[in-house]
């Protein structure tokens, strides 16, 4: 029975009681009906976010990048600053995405990508792992085949089908090269971006008065607080346009993988649920 000082609520989905204090949120429902809640949604959740969420943070790179060309030097700086953004949100999406479908059997896909933030050991580990493994490891930890096996792996793709998959694995492949062979600084400089951007940092426009070192003329940076070392964090990116589009181009490989990712793991729930009719009807 709940305390004197605890309320009762019952799980909507299943009638268990839910017990919980004065003060805190009602739960709506319990923690194993909330988790089968999330698993009979994670494929139409990976589906509706293969359609939009995945190629936002490009989409919104490449419009801050085409409005640099006409916009002051000031509106140029929050621009490039806001692209170095949506690159710490794409390498974000990108490790959470490649965690989730790796743990998808201990937890639904959708906490454990909902859940996710970026940190030192993941970001270290992930890039990592993309520079000193062979690719066929990562795909088969993700329970998906490399691109000659398409075809033995997925049998009721049409042949058209199999060629489209296999054609966006090969250059998702590159992609993953390429990402890997950003190497481990990149992999830091994204963990503590991606820290100050959870915490709250700020752009400024000049950091002489903070380190003594300052800016450059064509540099913009985010100030954040790292309140374990007690050291204030800066984060410097260039206003050149060529390096702008060399990230914008990064966010671009980054989303790409995102995208076959979640498409080949789709196309493998297809298969698996095919070969269970199939089982089942004889």
């Amino acid at each position: 029975m709940p305390s004197e000082t605890s309320l009762e609520a019952t799980c909507r989905d299943c009638g268990r009681p839910l017990s919980f204090h004065a003060g805190e949120t009602q739960p709506a429902r319990c923690a194993e009906c909330f988790d089968g809640f999330m698993r009979a949604r994670d494929i139409e959740f990976l589906t509706s976010y293969a359609e939009l969420g995945v190629t936002s943070r490009r989409i919104v790179a490449e419009t801050c990048l085409r409005a640099l060309v006409t916009e002051s030097p000031p509106v140029r700086k929050v621009l490039a600053m806001n692209i170095m953004e949506q690159y710490v949100q794409a390498a974000g999406d990108l490790v959470g995405l490649v965690r989730a479908l790796r743990e998808r059997s201990n937890q639904p896909i959708m906490r454990a990508f909902l859940g996710f933030k970026l940190d030192r050991a993941s970001a270290l580990a992930f890039f990592q792992e993309l520079a000193s493994k062979p690719p066929s490891d990562l795909l088969a930890s993700l329970g998906l085949p490399m691109p000659d096996e398409i075809g033995r792996s997925f049998r009721s793709l049409s042949k058209g089908d199999a060629r489209d998959l296999k054609k966006a694995m090969v250059q998702m492949l590159g992609d993953l090269r390429r990402t890997g062979e950003m190497g481990e600084g990149v992999a830091l400089a994204l963990a503590q971006a991606s820290t100050e951007a959870r915490s709250g940092a700020a752009i400024t426009k000049q950091s002489v008065w903070l380190d003594d070192v300052g800016l450059k003329p064509n540099q913009v940076a985010s100030i954040g607080i790292d309140e374990q070392r007690r050291t204030i964090n800066i984060t410097a990116i260039s206003v050149d346009e060529k390096r702008l589009q060399n990230i914008v181009s990064v966010i671009g490989a980054m989303t790409h993988i995102s995208g076959t990712l979640i498409y080949a793991t789709l196309t493998a729930h297809q298969e698996s649920e095919r070969s269970r009719r199939i089982t089942r009807s004889t």
